[in-house]
């Protein structure tokens, strides 16, 4: 029966959303954050694992009415005269996805990332069934971004969304501004819960709803009109010992390896103390305190890991049904960091992959930022259909996480380290140039704020690729010259066989 069960829920999170698959979302509060800034963090899984994404730099527009943000599945929604200034991560159009922006940072200071998919029961579907037409993971981050100054802004547009066309999807975001951060779960057509997220405190979730005993009018808590009430009307509520309706239970209530799994292993990594052995029966609560402070690049690092040290982790034990962060389906994955303190626009600084986060390589973007590399930024349209085109960054390296993830000791670990190294330095030195941008701009000088913050991201953006290439086909040589099904040396004057050791690829 447990069996059925997982396998049921697994399903229903792969095949619930028309969008991500097996998404993996993080928040950091800023009292524990190592460099005082907030942060909110997602990896995008999708398949066909060929998926491709790219980076786009959309400008602000300023006095143009009329203008309609649409989705590929009939979501339409007027934007305002007056659009902000943001960078993204779109997929490329020949991957049918439409837009597909993933996460955005814009020049307000404004983080967002959309969305982790979660599951609800079909109970809830019944009550109050999704709308075909409604908002949806392709659209969330355009939206706010071009639309909005802060998270709470978000919350209300998404609210003010729903309460007019529905949700289409079961969906989990997270906002982020200079002074707050919020965490929304959309559950049915117009039923959504919002929760400000304290300053102290840490999340690392997978694909399944968080929140649990909330009231209506709770400090802190927002949420639709009918959000009590409909589940109240329909008989499906359930409460807690406090006699508050327990959201998780009363819209999803089942749990699945596949996804709890991650939950726990985000504790694992950042509150090792407090995770405990796992248990698929084990529902987590959405925060906790972690047991040190958490920088970018340990989220990173998070996103690339693979149960290492446990029962779970495939290259260790051989099994292969485990849901792990560190995975080939992930496309693209992000780390927003949001600081207090600076002018709007240095505000929020992101960090971005194109390819699987195991043995690719996060680069800096600001909403600074006026122009990218062209490999970066390249479409590829849907007329030509999605294709191996080494002119677009993703490819190049998608290719290389290809050769790595055949064998992650012998191929991949030499990569991985050499892009940890450059990751590393570029934390360092975006800090420094955010903070010229930030005397920049409190100076009277944008246009050299953007300059200085447009020639660092291309910077990286050509070391990163440029690095890529190389390790690619240094790689390919590694392989030619160590494909051998004799394992053996043989010693002509002793006349004895000893086994072959093969040194690990290093850049």
């Amino acid at each position: 029966m447990r069996l059925f069960l997982c396998l049921a829920v697994l399903a229903a999170v792969l095949f619930a959303s028309r969008r991500a698959r097996a998404c993996t979302g993080v928040y950091v509060g800023k009292k524990v954050s190592r460099d005082g800034g907030t942060i909110i963090a997602r990896t995008l899984d999708l398949y066909p694992l060929t998926t491709l994404m790219r980076k786009q730099a959309v400008p602000a527009v300023r006095g143009k009415p009329g203008r309609v943000l649409k989705g590929i599945d009939g979501f339409s929604w007027p934007l305002p005269e007056n659009t902000y200034a943001y960078v993204c991560t779109p997929a490329v159009s020949s991957d049918g996805r439409g837009r597909y922006a993933s996460s955005a940072v814009n020049e307000k200071g404004l983080a967002v990332t959309g969305t982790v998919t979660a599951w609800i029961n079909p109970q809830a579907r019944q009550m109050d069934p999704p709308a075909d037409d409604g908002l949806c993971e392709e659209v969330i981050p355009d939206l706010i971004a071009s639309c909005c100054r802060t998270a709470r802004e978000g919350v209300e547009l998404i609210a003010r969304v729903m309460e007019k066309i529905g949700s289409a999807e079961q969906n989990i975001i997270l906002l982020a501004d200079p002074g707050e951060a919020w965490y929304v779960e959309t559950y049915t057509r117009k039923n959504w819960a919002a929760l400000r997220l304290p300053e102290d405190r840490a999340a690392v979730f997978g694909n399944e709803f968080m929140l649990e005993g909330h009231a209506p009018g709770e400090e802190g808590f927002l949420c639709s009109p009918g959000l009590f009430d409909m589940p109240m009307r329909a008989g499906i509520a359930c409460y807690d010992d406090r006699g508050r309706m327990d959201l998780f239970r009363t819209y999803a209530g089942s749990f699945s390896d596949f996804a709890n799994g991650r939950t726990w292993w985000g504790r694992c990594a950042f509150a090792p103390t407090q995770a405990g052995e796992y248990r698929t029966d084990r529902k987590f609560p959405l925060l906790f305190r972690p047991e040190g402070k958490i920088g970018p690049k340990d989220v990173m690092e998070l996103f690339r890991s693979r149960f290492e040290g446990t029962s779970y982790c495939p290259e260790e034990t051989g099994r292969k049904d485990w849901r792990v962060l560190g995975s080939e389906s992930t496309c693209t994955s992000h780390v927003l960091c949001v600081y207090e303190g600076l002018p709007e626009e240095a505000s929020a600084v992101g960090w971005f992959s194109l390819a699987n986060a195991e043995h690719s390589v996060y680069l800096p973007l600001s909403a600074l930022v006026t122009e990218l590399d062209p490999a970066f930024s390249r479409d590829q349209s849907a007329a030509e259909g999605r294709h191996y085109d080494p002119a677009l960054a993703s490819v190049r390296f998608k290719r290389l996480c290809a050769l790595c993830e055949q064998d992650r000791a012998m191929y991949g670990a030499g990569v991985r380290a050499l892009f940890s190294r450059l990751e590393e330095e570029w934390i360092a030195q975006a800090g420094e140039v955010n903070q010229q941008a930030a005397i920049g701009l409190n100076g009277g000088d944008p246009a050299g704020a953007r300059r200085l913050w447009t020639e660092f991201a291309q910077k990286t953006e050509k070391t990163a690729l440029a690095q890529a290439d190389r390790m690619w086909e240094e790689l390919i040589w590694y392989m030619m010259d160590h494909t051998d099904s004799i394992n053996y040396d043989y010693r002509w004057r002793t006349m004895e066989q000893t086994p072959r050791v093969q040194k690990p690829y290093e850049p």
